[in-house]
């Protein structure tokens, strides 16, 4: 069961660092196009992670 937890722990955290990451590039004015494909991934897993 402890594994249960830290694989949630896991997760959860690496969720936060992906929307807050997300945000943070979207903020930067002149994104390169690796950036911008980037942010197109994070925002597909977060929604796919959302439903």
């Amino acid at each position: 069961m402890e594994t249960v937890g830290w694989a949630t722990a896991v997760v959860a955290t690496l969720g936060g660092c992906f929307l807050i990451l997300g945000y943070v590039l979207d903020q930067i004015p002149a994104l390169s196009d690796k950036a911008v494909r980037a942010i197109a991934a994070v925002r597909r897993l977060r929604d796919e992670w959302q439903k």
